[in-house]
């Protein structure tokens, strides 16, 4: 099952519930690579046969293609050979389940039909997101979303971080006679950022805690904080490095975020289109034997 179909199927697992907000210029999460497309089976050469039944090449890449993320980083040369060894269990397998007139099982013919409707839902899904999901029209949901996503404000700060007020006073004084504030930030910080001068990076207001943010952004670029400031770690003494607006996300950064946006939109569409023109009847199950009515409490 591709990567593609995997997230339609979850769309449409979830439409009953309510939808979460989507910040699409969000961290993008990781994501495991894609399938390969499987190629075309016409006039692919034969690399096996099993009681006369061909095994093409193009039967083993799509095999390949539907191997773990992991598997596919090898070559399919490397694994070629056992691939098709697991193809012709499979053949005398298979063979062996129609000899003993299985698919003759209302059980397994239950099974059939369903694989069946599954391969079909996915094909169906397939073809719709690739004529809907167009270069233009990413490009152009990149471009509503710059929009309605004002630009944010950043700060590039250091801080020295102390367990007591005295000692951020201290490290404060020290910093007034002239010191440079990084050394003074790996000599006195107790944080994580001491080595490397108490270095936090461009960052905004919503990634601080609010009375650390607070005192950043009251700062222009090269000022101290005038006074230690407390937060839940401790005491800071803060100096801004720099300001800037922080510049939007390329287009390539949140590709992926964007697709799993209009796929989920798509998937929505198509089926409540589908819902619209269909005929569906749902029917009450009967309650097992045995089971008492519910009465509902007098008020």
């Amino acid at each position: 099952m591709s990567n593609r179909f995997r997230l339609a199927a979850l769309v449409l697992a979830s439409l009953t519930l309510p939808a979460a907000a989507q910040t699409v210029f969000a961290q993008p999460a990781q994501k495991a690579p894609a399938a390969k497309a499987a190629p075309a089976a016409s006039n692919s050469p034969v690399v096996a046969r099993v009681n006369g039944q061909p095994i093409t090449r193009a039967d083993v890449e799509a095999v390949y293609a539907t191997l773990p993320p992991q598997m596919q980083q090898m070559p399919l040369d490397a694994i070629f050979p056992a691939l098709v060894n697991e193809m012709i269990s499979r053949k005398l397998i298979g063979e062996a389940a129609e000899k003993a007139k299985l698919g003759d099982d209302p059980k397994v013919q239950a099974q059939l039909r369903m694989a069946r409707e599954q391969v079909l839902q996915q094909a169906f899904l397939e073809q719709t997101l690739d004529k809907q999901i167009t270069e233009a029209r990413i490009k152009a949901r990149y471009e509503e979303l710059l929009k309605s996503q004002p630009p944010r404000d950043e700060v590039h700060a250091r801080h020295i971080l102390t367990a007591t007020e005295a000692d951020a006073q201290a490290a404060l004084e020290e910093v007034r006679k002239g010191a440079d504030f990084a050394e003074v930030s790996k000599k006195r910080s107790t944080g994580p950022t001491a080595a490397t001068g108490g270095d936090l990076g461009f960052f905004t207001k919503e990634q601080m805690v609010p009375e650390f943010a607070e005192a950043a952004f009251a700062l222009q670029a090269g000022q101290v904080s005038p006074k230690p400031v407390k937060s839940q770690f401790g005491w800071h003494v803060i100096k801004v490095e720099a300001r800037r607006v922080a510049p939007p996300p390329a287009l390539a950064e949140v590709i992926d975020d964007i697709r799993e946006l209009l796929t989920r939109e798509i998937v929505e569409t198509t089926l409540a289109d589908l819902r619209k023109t269909a005929k569906i009847e749902q029917i009450e199950q009967p309650k097992p034997a045995g089971q008492l009515p519910t009465i509902a409490p007098k008020k």
